[in-house]
């Protein structure tokens, strides 16, 4: 008899026990899901803290072990979008170095959870980071750190306009003209409205407008008309262009092609003499190169005003002889 009761209290004993340990673990449990719950109230207004909180309830879980598994692969869960939504924030302080790393492990995050709408959100973003970076980098002059975070940039998006528009810039300040040219063109074909075409296309007859008038007022007339034939691709409506078209056919001796664009820049330019005097007086080479001295001697005649006076003036009365 004394055994049975000895028995009885001690099984009471181990039931308690059972009972006391049982109600300590659901303590935690809830403990947990309350970190869980704190971090996604937190995790838009305040990321850095969120992912604290889901640290902690993690912690929490790691303890409990097992019953608290469920909990734990929930929690896990929210550390990618939580780290994108830090990520912004930095980057939206433009804390771009900080905010690179955040991203980083934002993707970390995506891939051990599957999650492709953080994947595709943060990879974008990355991109983003990178080719204000590089955009940063060229106004530094550092030309080949530039092109390296400009291609880490193209990396995760080939098409982003941004991206390759800061591409086109660096190919630009570095003098490499082919490879300028070849990013304009993707530019253009990947352009989501006008004001990038339009961007680009300001830039593409800047740069070779430039080239291409540095040149013929060299009389390197070949290389000159190179480049400004590959402006004209970018703006066909331009009459600064149409004059150097014109000096660079002049100094070929391609007169029709000369008197073309000369009159082209007429068309483009106001009708005040001042600004025409430039054209006419391409318009009198050309025709002074064709032997034709009337009509050579009326342009030379238009010609007359301005930086242009002195020079019409010698062929009018010492190359021409107009009038004799």
């Amino acid at each position: 008899m004394k055994e049975m009761k000895w028995f009885r209290f001690v099984l009471a004993g181990f039931t308690g026990l059972f009972l006391l340990s049982g109600n300590g673990v659901s303590q935690d449990i809830n403990e947990a899901k309350t970190m869980y719950n704190i971090a996604l109230q937190t995790m838009k207004g305040d990321p850095a803290e969120a992912i604290k909180t889901l640290q902690i309830c993690i912690d929490l879980c790691d303890k409990i072990g097992a019953p608290a598994d469920s909990v734990k692969m929930v929690a896990n869960s929210k550390f990618a979008e939580t780290y994108f939504n830090l990520g912004y924030k930095q980057a939206s302080s433009k804390d771009l170095i900080a905010a690179e790393a955040t991203f980083k492990t934002a993707i970390e995050y995506g891939e051990k959870t599957n999650n492709a709408e953080v994947l595709k959100r943060s990879n974008a973003a990355l991109g983003q980071i990178y080719y204000m970076q590089a955009e940063t980098t060229r106004g530094q002059k550092d030309l080949v750190r530039a092109q390296e975070l400009i291609s880490q940039s193209l990396v995760k998006d080939s098409t982003s306009t941004k991206a390759l528009m800061v591409q086109a810039y660096i190919f630009r300040d570095g003098n490499m003209a082919d490879e300028f040219e070849a990013t304009l063109a993707k530019i253009n074909r990947f352009a989501k409205n006008g004001n990038e075409t339009k961007m680009a296309n300001q830039s593409g007859l800047k740069f070779f407008l430039a080239a291409g008038s540095k040149a013929v007022n060299s009389s390197n007339f070949e290389d000159g008309l190179i480049a400004l034939e590959k402006a004209l691709k970018y703006d066909n409506a331009n009459k600064d262009l149409f004059f150097y078209l014109s000096k660079a056919y002049n100094g070929l001796k391609l007169w029709d092609k000369a008197l073309e664009a000369a009159n082209k820049g007429i068309e483009l330019e106001e009708d005040v003499p001042e600004k025409e005097a430039k054209f006419w007086f391409e318009v009198g080479t050309a025709f002074a190169g064709k032997e034709d001295k009337t009509n050579a001697c009326e342009s030379f005649k238009k010609a007359m005003y301005g930086q242009f006076v002195e020079p019409a003036k010698y062929e009018i009365e010492v190359a021409l002889k107009c009038g004799k």
